[in-house]
């Protein structure tokens, strides 16, 4: 019970460091933040909050709660035009995802090939941008190596596009929301590449730093998310992860060399050629996949 309230308020900081854009003087730079994506035969999900200008003549008093309650999007519009339709997405609120809200629907799945603009809406809030699903990125096989209770998890992909970008992702079986793995954003130099997946993954709760190797457990899966996806929206990913290596805040002020595809906002809207495989940490293993 302990652990998981030290993981919940881990991804509460981690959460407001994606909200927060900190200065020293009392000046609004208050934008939408869309944070969105659709995979192949997936529905959209969106997460909408606003960002926060934090002075130093904020109140000692304020609470993470407080500042969830203030910037979290509970009723805006969210409309996808897939160029033949344009659908309404339905807000609802899920603790499975961080900010614990999101807008989604059963009536579009994501579809190779197609583009998809999003349309936020929200009081004066007005946010756009458009992605296209590439091919689907596939990886051959993963092997699982232990050593002292860590755990090295390669993946080997053997039909890539040379010169095209893809990001890795990851999350545990017990959760929805992925995470960018750290050095998980790259273009392929060689169509056939050994690919080193490091853990984003905070397993304990305690702290923000991240080790870059998976521990060996047996009570707990991983799920790696392996996705092709556009020149713009590699940009953002390859930006944020340069950000968090140098110990940046994700949107916050002072760094603002992380790159946006959303117009008139901040954040991602992101779609993905993703395949993903369910991993056990808690043996050295070979999974090999067939191409369909």
């Amino acid at each position: 019970m302990e652990n998981s309230k030290l993981k919940y308020i881990s991804g509460i900081l981690i959460f407001l460091c994606s909200l927060y854009s900190c200065v020293r003087e009392e000046v609004d730079h208050t934008k939408m933040v869309v944070e969105g994506w659709i995979d192949a035969e997936k529905h959209p999900i969106v997460m909408l909050h606003t960002s926060y200008s934090l002075s130093l003549s904020e109140p000692d008093s304020t609470t993470l709660l407080d500042v969830l309650e203030q910037h979290m999007v509970l009723f805006g519009k969210v409309v996808i035009f897939d160029g033949e339709a344009s659908v309404i997405l339905t807000g609802r609120v899920d603790t499975n995802y961080l900010p614990p809200y999101i807008y989604t629907t059963t009536k579009m799945r994501g579809e190779v090939g197609k583009s998809y603009s999003l349309h936020a809406t929200y009081k004066s809030f007005s946010a756009k941008s458009k992605t296209i699903i590439p091919e689907k990125a596939i990886f051959d096989s993963i092997r699982t190596n232990i050593n002292n209770r860590k755990v090295n998890v390669i993946g080997y992909a053997n039909q890539l596009e040379l010169g095209e970008p893809y990001i890795i992702m990851a999350r545990t079986t017990n959760d929805k929301q992925y995470k960018i793995c750290p050095m998980g954003a790259f273009r392929a130099s060689q169509k056939q590449l050994k690919l080193t997946i490091n853990n984003p993954i905070n397993f304990t709760g305690e702290g923000m730093m991240l080790q870059t190797l998976f521990p060996q457990t047996d009570s707990i899966d991983i799920v790696i998310k392996f996705a092709k996806v556009g020149e713009a929206e590699y940009q953002f990913w390859d930006s944020y992860i340069a950000q968090n290596l140098t110990q940046g805040l994700f949107f916050m002020e002072t760094h603002s060399n992380i790159i946006s595809n959303i117009q008139d906002g901040n954040g991602y809207w992101c779609g993905m050629g993703a395949s993903e495989y369910t991993i056990q940490l808690d043996r050295d293993s070979l999974y090999q996949y067939s191409r369909l």
